[in-house]
């Protein structure tokens, strides 16, 4: 293993975070290599100096702070109003095209005619069209209007 390796890898030592095989390389390296060693040493002693510090004074107020520094939770101001308004449109429209086609139902089948008379307006009105055809045909044959 060579130092630059070992170098990096020393603070994951320190918190005995290796997994065993690595840990006994390094420890390999720490006993041959000086320069490692040294390293290493200094590494303990920074890290035992920070334990002896006594903790920092904090403010009791710090997390009311943070919190109040926070941008409001989105989905905590979900608005019920809009949602509501979009039913009672879909609703109004809904209701307003199935009246509509109610009452139009209702007012054509009054006066809604039997099967058999049914037939009979549907062939006079087609006879009607034959003449009315037949009639132009004839007029632009003789050049005379007989609309």
């Amino acid at each position: 293993m060579n130092c630059k390796k070992v170098f990096r890898l020393l603070s994951v030592y320190q918190d005995r975070e290796l997994n065993p095989a690595l840990e006994r390389q390094v420890e390999s390296h720490l006993r041959d290599c000086h320069p490692c060693r040294s390293e290493w040493e200094g590494l303990q002693e920074l890290v035992g100096s920070l334990k002896c510090l006594p903790p920092p004074a904090s403010d009791p107020y710090f997390p009311a702070k943070v919190m109040a520094g926070l941008p409001a939770d989105r989905a905590a101001k979900f608005r019920l109003l809009p949602a509501i308004t979009y039913a009672l449109v879909f609703l109004t429209i809904f209701l307003s095209v199935f009246f509509l086609q109610l009452s139009y139902n209702n007012a054509v089948g009054a006066e809604k005619p039997q099967a058999a008379t049914f037939t009979a307006v549907l062939l006079e009105n087609q006879d009607l069209g034959l003449l009315a055809v037949h009639d132009n045909t004839l007029a632009l044959f003789d050049g005379n209007d007989h609309e």
